[in-house]
């Protein structure tokens, strides 16, 4: 199982987000990817936390910014990846995977095509923002900046076109070892996912992971406590 972390980019640096609202600035991201790739990371998921508020100027400025960036640790980019035209952008940049989340969410079936013809179906991963209130699965929309339904989320249709699938638990984000595991089975009752495609992120911590392992799943991201050094990704490992 792959230990890898989560780094969050707003206005081309890296910040911490905390229960998916609160952000606090990290700092210069390519220190970020540096302190990472110390700590042993498997890989990288920059995540571009645009919400319902992006514009392609922005997301050029971004581009920009990690076209610059040396990591010899696998990077995975999301966030804001709604159009074919900006497929074309992507060509070139140091990543190996894309992030796709209101793409899955609204059956963009044209945009995830185009980009698994482009950059290999190995390359696409969704990215499912999940809360659980009582038994109510609910998955945050983020071009809309709104919280869904589960059952309104076709499962079968991210199922076929997702190599990996990030379960996003987003109201424990920035915490340590709070993950809701129930996010899984929750979603499990719903559509039978294979565990090998399936990696959790929000809240991981040392436990976290060990019951991933347990369970088979392709990954773990950690989010904010992995540039602490009592959290690094390498203690990580030699808990597992």
């Amino acid at each position: 199982m792959r230990v890898g972390a989560n780094v969050l980019m707003r206005e081309q640096r890296g910040v911490q987000s905390y229960n998916w609202s609160l952000q606090r600035p990290l700092g210069n991201l390519q220190w970020v990817i540096d302190e990472l790739g110390a700590y042993e990371c498997d890989e990288i998921a920059i995540i571009r936390p645009v919400k319902a508020n992006d514009s392609l100027q922005t997301f050029k400025r971004d581009l920009s910014q990690l076209r610059r960036l040396k990591s010899l640790t696998p990077i995975s980019l999301g966030g804001g990846l709604r159009d074919v035209q900006q497929l074309s952008l992507l060509q070139g940049l140091p990543i190996e995977r894309l992030i796709f989340s209101s793409a899955f969410i609204e059956n963009n079936e044209s945009l995830i095509r185009s980009a698994s013809q482009i950059f290999g179906r190995q390359s696409i991963q969704c990215l499912l923002p999940l809360k659980l209130n009582v038994n109510n699965l609910s998955i945050f929309h983020s071009a809309k900046a709104a919280y869904k339904n589960i059952d309104r989320l076709n499962l079968p249709f991210i199922d076929e076109f997702a190599n990996e699938i990030i379960i996003y638990d987003t109201q424990h984000e920035g915490e340590y070892d709070t993950f809701d595991q129930r996010l899984l089975s929750t979603l499990q009752a719903h559509h039978s996912f294979d565990y090998g495609k399936l990696i959790v992120s929000g809240g991981v911590g040392h436990n976290t992971v060990n019951w991933a392992m347990q369970k088979g799943l392709a990954s773990v991201l950690i989010d904010n406590k992995a540039l602490n050094a009592e959290y690094a990704i390498e203690g990580y490992k030699h808990a597992l």
